[in-house]
């Protein structure tokens, strides 16, 4: 990034949950660099659990909106080829991209595994209070929606 660059924040977490940000973006693109933009911090692009998920609820990391999976094709932000679109038009535009890459956390299982887990005190999580015992967590990611891809 050159010295001084400005980058502009190109989300936040109220955004409608309609699967048109990209869209959005894409036709923001030349005021954006009339105006002095050099940079747009995309959100997480990844599948979330929900269609209204903001992409901090990481389903499938891998699923940029193509899959359908956990209530549809598109993200929150729209599908994958709307942001492969609005990254080559940025690129011809002058103007880089940041993606909040969350590769940490998951949500939305599609089944149940075992897993051991131990309790811990309340007012200090470094505490174990109770032997490890076996628990059923929501853990196992299928991806069903993908097929063989």
């Amino acid at each position: 990034m050159p010295e001084n660059a400005t980058l502009l924040q190109g989300f936040e977490w109220n955004c409608p949950a309609d699967g048109k940000h990209w869209q959005r973006l894409l036709r923001a693109l030349p005021n954006l660099k009339a105006c002095g933009i050099d940079n747009i911090w995309l959100p997480p692009a990844c599948k979330a659990s929900s269609p209204e998920g903001n992409g901090y609820d990481i389903y499938d990391l891998y699923d940029l909106g193509e899959f359908d999976q956990k209530g549809g094709v598109r993200t929150k932000w729209g599908t994958k080829d709307e942001l492969l679109e609005l990254s080559a038009k940025a690129k011809e535009s002058g103007i880089g991209l940041y993606w909040d890459a969350v590769l940490n956390h998951k949500a939305g299982a599609d089944k149940r595994e075992k897993a051991h887990a131990v309790e811990v005190d309340e007012h200090d999580r470094n505490t174990e209070v109770s032997d490890a015992y076996q628990i059923s967590a929501w853990l196992g990611f299928d991806f069903p929606g993908r097929g063989e891809k």
